[in-house]
């Protein structure tokens, strides 16, 4: 049995699935093959393995399904499995004739990209496909043959360099539309064989990008200072790498914290722009200069964005995340970007429901080294230069961010609570000064502020605040026609 290749194969615990193993005859295109079904979608497969040149027991043309380690985590080398609720069978020779082996989007699966690309693989067996013969139909329309591409080969990218490609076809087709967020859709793609024989799969998908839904935000005008909340917590660990993740980066920022921290700060900046080697370093609020080990910072606020596609910039040493939800602290929020590596600097796309003010928050974590956090937007149809988010110089296609607090009134003081109509807030900050380096100032921290609200005639009107911390009402002054607001962060 040739060696498959490597790679994941990811599957949801919420739905049930089937796996075909099948060979056919060896003088006609001979392979072995792992057919993946969602049981919903029991006709189309949605991901394969492919072999070629097996025996077994020294006989050519017959298979086995086995299960082998060869570093198992025991004493005991080897592996072993239970097969439940199986059947096999012996078809007769050449009755094996081409088959589906990968359907993209997944059948009963999500498309996570805006465009997403169409994929049919196709496998020659003891018949082989007719690509002339080949079309593809989306939600009950048949496509023109010449939009679709078809290459006549299946490839295998994670099999051995002698084991790519293999003899069929590979239909796609680049979706041109935006599908809604949530819709459902439904390709069938239909074929002809050597034999003359007609095969046909239908498969549907649900579109499942990156969205902020509109009921998340604020509306444009709720909010008046301009920044990020950000926090940093730092575990020096005697100068000994912890774990670089963002998971380690959480207990850090819990509240309380889940391991020991040896200093925190929290600060406002106006973007997120940080690299220990430029010259001269922007470093992150609250470190000396040159002081990166261990860190975890945590920058929050509303961003203005504009209903539509967005495409962000970013560029992180080590690992960062960007997440909107309801509110700032959103456990569920949507994951917008993460990086599976220590680091990256690439883009990410995302769709907007409506104009608004959206709450985001972005994790950041170095463990040692170079330490870079920097996020920039950019045009996602004119390909505009980039520009840092909420760059305080506003050049053109800036994209604001909103200091995250937000005063809410009610007429019940059960609420419901919603943003009042602020005319215009301040912030109170003082200096940090770093606990190694004094007096050097190693960041701004916001003490309180005020807001200024319009009155609401009438009955008795309640107000709170709504911000990344506990804060405390210090005094209400009621003008004629404003009520002034003063607090302190806790």
């Amino acid at each position: 049995m040739a060696e498959l290749g490597t790679g994941a194969v990811t599957l949801d615990p919420t739905h049930r699935y089937r796996l075909v193993v099948s060979c056919n005859d060896p003088v006609l295109n001979g392979t072995f093959l792992f057919q993946l079904f969602d049981k919903s979608e029991p006709n189309s497969p949605w991901v394969s393995a492919i072999g070629q040149d097996y025996t077994w027991l020294g006989s050519p043309g017959y298979c086995g399904l086995f299960v082998f380690e060869q570093h198992y985590p025991s004493t005991t080398e080897g592996g072993d499995a239970t097969f439940d609720n199986y059947v096999a069978t012996v078809p007769a020779a050449g009755a094996m004739p081409t088959t589906v082996t990968d359907l993209s989007p997944p059948p009963a699966g999500k498309a996570t990209a805006f465009y997403p690309t169409v994929t049919v693989g196709i496998l020659d067996r003891d018949t082989t496909v007719d690509t002339t013969s080949i079309v593809l139909c989306m939600d009950g329309v048949w496509l023109p043959h010449a939009s679709l591409t078809i290459d006549t080969q299946v490839h295998k990218p994670n099999n051995p360099s002698a084991m790519k490609d293999f003899p069929g076809a590979t239909v796609t087709y680049a979706i041109p539309t935006l599908f809604a967020w949530g819709s459902k859709h439904t390709n069938k793609v239909a074929f002809m064989d050597s034999l003359s024989n007609w095969q046909t799969n239908t498969w549907t998908w649900t579109s499942a990008y990156a969205i902020l839904f509109a009921t998340n935000s604020l509306p444009i005008g709720s909010l008046s200072v301009r920044g990020f909340d950000t926090r940093m917590a730092q575990s020096t660990n005697g100068g000994v790498d912890l774990d670089n993740s963002l998971a380690r980066a959480l207990q850090q920022l819990a509240i309380p914290p889940q391991i020991p921290i040896d200093q925190t700060a929290t600060s406002i900046v106006q973007v997120l722009n940080w690299n220990k080697v430029s010259a001269p370093p922007n470093n992150v609020p609250g470190l000396c200069p040159g002081g990166s080990i261990n860190i975890a910072v945590e920058s929050l606020a509303y961003l203005e964005l504009t209903a539509g596609l967005h495409r962000f910039h970013i560029n992180t040493d080590d690992r960062a995340g960007l997440y909107s939800g309801v509110s700032l602290a959103d456990a569920n929020a949507t994951v917008l970007w993460e990086n599976p590596g220590s680091t990256a600097n690439t883009t990410f796309d995302f769709v907007v429901e409506a104009d608004g003010l959206y709450p985001v928050r972005c994790i950041w974590e170095e463990t040692d080294g170079g330490a870079v956090l920097q996020l920039w937007s950019t045009n996602f149809v004119t390909g505009d230069p980039e520009v840092l988010i909420n760059d305080p110089g506003d050049p053109a296609g800036v994209v604001n961010a909103w200091y995250p607090i937000a005063c809410k009134s009610s007429s019940s003081v059960t609420g419901p609570y919603t943003v009042a109509s602020a005319t215009g807030a301040t912030l109170n900050q003082s200096n940090i000064v770093g606990t190694d380096c004094s007096p050097t100032v190693v960041g701004s921290m916001v003490t309180g502020g005020t807001f200024t609200v319009p009155v609401v005639s009438g009955a008795t009107h309640f107000y709170r605040l709504d911000g990344p911390r506990a804060t405390k009402i210090t005094n209400i002054s009621k003008g004629t026609s404003s009520v002034v607001i003063t607090y302190q962060v806790q």
